[in-house]
């Protein structure tokens, strides 16, 4: 069964019961557009949404390959009010919350929430201010990642087996991208990641063999629209070793010809890997890494 687990976390709890923990390690999570309330104007989503994701980055979660996990930041509005003085001032009291799913399950595992307070000449002002008070380098929302990475990291572990399962039956199933992104996404440093490796190889090679033909297809397609950004994306998904290598090259010298500077980068380094056994591994883990974001975009947009 797939854990479930609410976890319930409020300033005040927080302040009291949780005591110093080790050094938070990166963790892919996906962080989500931010989610206003109906009453706070989309005005505000820009300067919210780079606080929400200085909270994240400046406490070590990056998204690089995607996650089993997603954060749903959201504001809403608690109450608005008067404060009295030489001059009458709106205030506005929202709350900040932070919903942690599992993509794969659609499963609550974490909730987070904190107040804001603002005030201004308008609610619109306190709003502002209220968004604007959040620091993003607080002890709260640090010990809140510390404490989401724990759990996180307890599930790969304790979940391992029904994880890798779910991984099999997929491969059973020639789901080959949804065994890859299963596989993908566990933690490079846990003992499920690193056991389970050849099954993570066999999923990809499956998912090279069935898919590369229509890779390249789509690639010249996109080259003859000269949209050869989209053409450099389809061929990065084609391994070096897979059965199409040969007419992913080929594919990859005829846009060489015409590509501009945007994509000549890209472009450089896949040539590379053909003629350099080196870089192979390296090009490898970035196609298993843009297969598990498609997989998992694709499962969000559904949700």
């Amino acid at each position: 069964m797939i854990l479930r687990i609410l976890f319930i976390i409020s300033l005040s709890w927080w302040a009291t019961t949780t005591s110093a923990q080790s050094k938070v390690e990166n963790l892919d999570i996906k962080v989500m557009t931010p989610q206003l309330e109906r009453g706070i104007s989309s005005t505000h989503l820009a300067k919210l949404e780079r606080k929400v994701i200085a909270i994240f980055t400046q406490n070590g979660v990056v998204n690089e390959k995607g996650s089993t996990f997603a954060v749903y930041p959201s504001v809403s509005i608690v109450e608005f009010g008067k404060m009295e003085g030489i001059k009458t001032l709106q205030t506005a009291q929202l709350e900040l919350s932070f919903l942690v799913k599992n993509i794969f399950s659609n499963e609550d595992f974490i909730v987070f929430s904190k107040s804001l307070s603002g005030s201004g000449n308008t609610q619109k002002a306190a709003i502002n201010q209220a968004i604007m008070s959040i620091r993003p380098q607080q002890k709260i929302y640090q010990k809140f990642i510390e404490g989401m990475t724990e759990r996180i990291n307890g599930y790969y572990e304790e979940e391992c087996n029904n994880i890798i399962a779910d991984a099999q039956k997929a491969i059973d199933n020639q789901e080959y991208q949804k065994a890859v992104s299963l596989l993908n996404v566990l933690p490079n440093n846990s003992t499920c990641k690193t056991s389970n490796e050849n099954l993570l190889d066999q999923a990809y090679q499956k998912y090279q063999t069935k898919n590369c033909n229509g890779l390249i297809q789509k690639a010249n397609i996109a080259a003859m629209k000269k949209d050869y950004k989209t053409a450099i994306d389809y061929l990065a998904l084609v391994d070096a070793q897979s059965p199409c290598a040969s007419e992913a090259q080929q594919a990859l010298q005829k846009i060489g010809k015409a590509s501009d500077e945007q994509t000549a980068k890209k472009l450089e380094f896949l040539n590379k890997v053909y003629s350099d056994n080196k870089e192979i591994q390296k090009a490898r883990q970035q196609s298993m890494n843009a297969i598990s974001n498609t997989y998992i975009d694709g499962g969000i947009k559904k949700n």
